[in-house]
């Protein structure tokens, strides 16, 4: 080291304003596009949860991201979404130049412990999501028109009733369709929909969780049908086909369908795509095609979802099948 090296002391050394302006820029960049986009909305989620609370979200305490985890927990969300949001918390602390509260010791417990209640038996099987299959998608047809009474009291007037079911049956039937995950139908407008000349339809889906690149969905026919029942007359291209703004608003309208159609319990907003990936491997379709058709990056998610058709198509099942 040079003499004059040695005598400038180390609270001298400061960066210019715009050198640290440049920095921050660069690492709020360093991350892909998309992943910032899910980190954003995993940050402003919990910004809104923690004012709501009184607490501070920047920089927020341990205790509150560890609360955090749990009241989203308590929402029915899978391990790997508290992950995400424990991940955009530290994320955001970071670039604001604040200590992580993430990797405090009392929030990796705490998530140690929700893992562990949230699979079963604490092996690393994540809770799925029961699927929506075409005969169960039949069931909530047939039940989505009858009249509901509210928590309130108040019982669906008829006209309301069939406004509200023809949205029920095209949420669901365009979500399997097109394997689409809850963010991607919350944000779908008319103008990515294209109805083609033979009956069905196409709908282009601007961005998504994985891919910041658009995607074209084949959805059938009855499905498309179902999508010209709310179509508006003169529809704004810009408008939400299903008027949802939130994943979670469609979370909850499927496990209320579901409850309506005698279904029972366990249907998300994840329930149409993994229905479809069970539908489309109980017809033969490989884990290729079907990795394909809902976007997935591996096999292993899909071959998750399908593993009860696949054990149906299996040797012994084939085995007892030679002798019906």
């Amino acid at each position: 080291m040079k003499e004059r090296d040695r005598d400038v002391p180390v609270e001298a050394a400061r960066v210019a304003d715009h050198y640290v302006e440049a920095i921050l820029a660069a690492v709020e960049h360093s991350r892909r596009p998309a992943t910032r986009r899910v980190y954003a909305c995993a940050w402003r989620k919990f910004r809104e949860w923690a004012r709501e609370e009184g607490l501070p979200s920047l920089p927020a305490d341990p205790m509150t991201v560890a609360a955090y985890l749990v009241y989203r927990m308590r929402q029915g969300l899978s391990i790997s979404s508290l992950e995400l949001d424990r991940k955009a918390i530290g994320y955001y602390h970071r670039i604001a130049g604040r200590m992580n509260p993430s990797l405090a010791e009392g929030v990796r417990n705490t998530m140690a412990g929700l893992r562990n209640q949230l699979t079963d038996g604490g092996r690393n099987n994540p809770r799925q999501a029961r699927g929506l299959t075409a005969r169960l998608l039949q069931r909530i047809e047939d039940t989505a028109h009858r009249q509901r009474t509210g928590p309130s009291g108040r019982t669906e007037s008829v006209a309301f009733a069939r406004r509200r079911g023809n949205v029920d049956i095209a949420l669901v039937s365009v979500m399997r369709d097109g394997l689409l995950r809850r963010g991607e139908a919350a944000e779908l407008r008319w103008r990515d929909i294209e109805f083609v000349h033979d009956g069905s339809a196409r709908v282009t889906i601007r961005r998504s969780k994985t891919s910041s690149a658009s995607a074209v969905q084949f959805i059938g026919m009855k499905a498309a049908i179902a999508l010209r029942y709310i179509r508006p007359a003169d529809p704004d291209p810009d408008a939400r086909v299903f008027g949802i703004v939130r994943g979670r608003t469609i979370s909850n309208r499927i496990a209320r369908m579901a409850r309506a159609a005698g279904l029972g319990e366990g249907f998300t907003g994840h329930s149409p795509r993994v229905g479809m990936a069970q539908d489309l491997t109980a017809k033969g379709m490989g884990l290729s095609a079907i990795m394909v058709a809902g976007r997935w990056k591996s096999e292993r998610m899909p071959a998750y979802y399908s593993r009860g058709e696949e054990a149906g198509r299996g040797a012994v099942a084939r085995y007892y099948g030679d002798f019906e």
